[in-house]
């Protein structure tokens, strides 16, 4: 199951839904062929990046409209904390990497969460690091600072990663950043490495002005992990698994769509985030591009049993879970797009 890892150089049901107007309000009430859209919050991965453009896409393009629900989108700190907001109803869905459900799910802490579509199929999960820093190999990692926000599934990954990679966990010592501090303090010079999803490379670069930026993937060293997830509450699940479809369906457009047009991705999400460089954009969303689509033609969004438990085995090798979690525990399959 290991190997060595390579080295690449070059982010309650409370949704709100709209009520009838009262009679003698002076409001029409929505006709019968049009019913009022239900109102959602979305919380991205990380920030707003361009790997996040995908839902800026689905409202744009109108999927949401189509699918009749409004979508308000908060930009996310980290796997933990989308998980909090979720679990806390301040969300009915968010961007969580699947790993964190599983290791928080393992520890007791997602009790209630629940995982209905796959963003990537392969984990992103990744440590990043500039020429000069003295690593080149996750051995180079002893005695050196990470920066991470301090929710980041990466950052819950690492002790796994740690042992199977060789590495003394306990000579790394780490950081909290928020996540667009990430690229600057790593340029800076005030972290030796980050923590970042192989598609950041760009934003990283870009920050870097030039230098040299190695990438260290998580998934060299761990195998069979999913990456991002669509994640949502079991009570949101169970009691609208027609709205969970709908939004699904409408975000898994949304981001087929971004990664086919890139450059048509990145300006949409630079009109709603000006902050964003559409450049940077369109590279992160090319470079995310192969970890979307499924292999054998099998549609967007989808996960097997077979390989949630494959991903389960290889974090309790890992070390990273106990025993007792099964598949059923953290995904909906019946509610998995079915293509």
């Amino acid at each position: 199951m290991r190997r060595l890892p390579r080295v690449i150089t070059v982010t309650v049901l409370v949704a709100t839904f709209s009520l009838p107007a009262a009679c003698g309000s002076g409001q029409r009430e929505p006709s019968q062929s049009r019913p009022a859209a239900d109102r959602v919050t979305w919380v991205t991965g990380f920030g707003a990046f361009g790997r996040e453009a995908y839902v800026y896409v689905a409202q744009e393009k109108g999927f949401f409209k189509e699918a009749g629900i409004e979508v308000a989108v908060q930009p996310g700190k980290g796997s933990g904390e989308n998980l909090a907001a979720v679990l806390g109803g301040r969300a009915q869905f968010a961007a969580v990497d699947f790993t964190a459900t599983l290791i928080s799910a393992a520890a007791g802490k997602a009790e209630g969460a629940v995982t209905v579509a796959a963003l990537h199929q392969r984990t992103l999960a990744a440590l990043m690091t500039l020429a000069g820093s003295g690593i080149s190999r996750p051995k180079d990692l002893e005695g050196k600072t990470v920066g991470d926000t301090a929710s980041s599934v990466i950052r819950m990954m690492f002790p796994g990663y740690a042992r199977l990679a060789g590495v003394d966990a306990s000579k790394v010592k780490w950081v909290s950043l928020e996540p667009a501090q990430l690229a600057a303090n790593l340029a800076s010079g005030q972290v030796d490495a980050i923590g970042q999803y192989v598609v950041g490379r760009p934003t990283v670069s870009n920050a870097a002005k030039g230098k040299e930026v190695t990438v260290l993937p998580f998934g060299d060293v761990v195998t069979d992990l999913y990456g991002s997830a669509v994640t949502t509450s079991r009570e949101v699940a169970t009691g609208r698994p027609d709205l969970v479809r709908r939004f699904t369906g409408a975000l898994l457009k949304g981001l087929a769509y971004a990664v086919e047009h890139p450059q048509e991705a990145a300006r949409i999400l630079a009109g709603e985030q000006p902050a964003q460089n559409a450049e940077v954009a369109a590279a992160e969303l090319t470079l995310m591009a192969p970890y979307v689509r499924p292999a054998g033609g099998a549609p967007i969004g989808t996960m097997s049993r077979q390989r949630v438990e494959r991903a389960i085995a290889v974090l309790r090798t890992a070390g990273a879970l106990e025993e007792g979690l099964t598949p059923e525990s953290v995904v909906s399959f019946d509610l998995l797009p079915k293509g």
